[in-house]
């Protein structure tokens, strides 16, 4: 689109040039030392759009020193990832935390802390094997994003190289299509319309041409028609190039004008109007011209700002879902591990139930062998006991047979 808004421009003749200024970093820290921040900011921005990687870096920091709203965000990792592809090592780990700890997307934030570890960045070594222990399989997902990055750089040099030899034919187009006005402009063949025809479109109209009355002799009716089949001629070099560049509404303002200059001059070819009516037709001509290529302009500004903003709602939009899906993921993760958490304290609890239990009956079983040993101890150990006689009365009666006394006792 921006393109095509130059293009437009070149088409309505109305580019202009504005002198720049030149400043530098030196100025930029002086104002900030002394407290002039946003001297300092401007003068960070005017050198980052220049492709000042520092100055680049130090914008985005301005900007996430501020507010730090979603826009600030947005416009902060602009001006970073312009400065971390020239490889400025501040700016790619600075670039890095963004996507790792404002975009959550690890994978691009990885990529951006090894290209600064790679340039032994403390704070990204860091970072980085901090990562590395917290997402296993980080380092292939890394490579694979690098392969696809090779790729789309690949795509992306490919593209400008044909982009350039496009802009390169466009030049020489442009080019030969000047030239060949220029030769008309000095062509002998259209010395009889000087004073009053303007050829060279650089030029003006003067008071003496616009209030001429006169209308075309024999010779100047040919030199007139010479001088317009060649103006559509040198023009036509650039048709293809216009058809493939412009939008098509700018084509339909040119051929439009195209048509409505050449009726103009073919009125004065034929002798119905005069050089001061072809010079005025011409002037509305080129006014209405230049008043409708402003307003495909304004038109194309609009529609770039609505797509910017839709762009920018969706981004938000899918940035805050992204956002709340990973409040999500990590909220199950964290039920999870609350979960299993609790599994592992119900398990520990059963174990340890588990334990009593064969300790209890451990010392159950201890205490009946111990009873057990004890009371056959006592078996063992236990003295017979003598039975008393009954309390009877005892007769004895003694026989003696020679010297020998027998008793007997019933």
């Amino acid at each position: 689109m921006k393109k095509t808004i130059q293009l437009c421009l070149i088409a309505a003749l109305t580019l202009a040039s504005f002198p720049g200024i030149s400043q530098t970093i030196e100025e930029a820290e002086i104002a900030d030392k002394r407290g002039d921040r946003k001297e300092a900011y401007e003068i960070y921005k005017k050198l980052a759009a220049q492709g000042n990687a520092v100055a680049q870096f130090n914008a985005g920091v301005y900007i996430m020193s501020g507010s730090r709203t979603a826009t600030d965000f947005e416009e902060a990792e602009a001006w970073f990832f312009k400065s971390a592809q020239q490889g400025y090592v501040k700016a790619q780990e600075h670039l890095a935390w963004l996507y790792v700890y404002h975009k959550k997307d690890i994978v691009r934030g990885a990529f951006w802390y090894e290209k600064a570890a790679a340039q032994q960045d403390s704070d990204s070594i860091a970072a980085l094997s901090n990562l590395y222990k917290a997402n296993p399989g980080l380092q292939e997902k890394i490579k694979q994003y690098l392969e696809a990055e090779v790729e789309y750089n690949r795509q992306q040099a490919l593209t400008q190289q044909q982009e350039k030899e496009r802009q390169a034919q466009d030049e020489r187009t442009r080019t030969e299509s000047l030239a060949c006005l220029d030769r008309l402009y000095g062509d002998p063949r259209t010395k009889s319309l000087s004073g009053k025809v303007i050829i060279d479109t650089n030029k003006t109209a003067t008071l003496e041409i616009l209030g001429n009355t006169s209308k075309p002799n024999a010779k100047e009716k040919a030199a007139l028609s010479y001088v317009f089949t060649e103006w559509e001629r040198c023009t036509d070099i650039q048709e293809e190039p216009r058809k493939k560049m412009l939008m098509p509404e700018v084509t339909q303002v040119i051929n439009a004008y195209r048509l409505d200059l050449k009726s103009a001059v073919a009125d004065l070819y034929g002798g119905k109007t005069t050089y001061g009516d072809l010079a005025k037709t011409r002037a509305r001509l080129d006014l209405d011209f230049k008043q409708k290529i402003s307003a495909i302009i304004s038109s194309v500004q609009e529609k770039e700002l609505a797509e910017a903003r839709r762009k920018q709602e969706a981004e938000a939009q899918r940035r805050y879902a992204e956002a709340k899906n990973q409040q999500q993921r990590e909220a199950e993760l964290q039920r999870q591990q609350e979960a299993r958490r609790q599994l592992e304290i119900e398990e520990a609890r059963m174990r340890l139930a588990q334990q009593q239990a064969q300790q209890q009956a451990q010392q159950q079983q201890q205490e009946n062998n111990f009873q057990q040993s004890l009371q056959l101890l006592q078996m063992l150990n236990q003295k017979p006991q003598v039975q008393p006689r009954p309390n009877t009365s005892v007769n004895c009666t003694s026989t003696r047979f020679g010297s020998t006394v027998t008793t007997n006792c019933f």
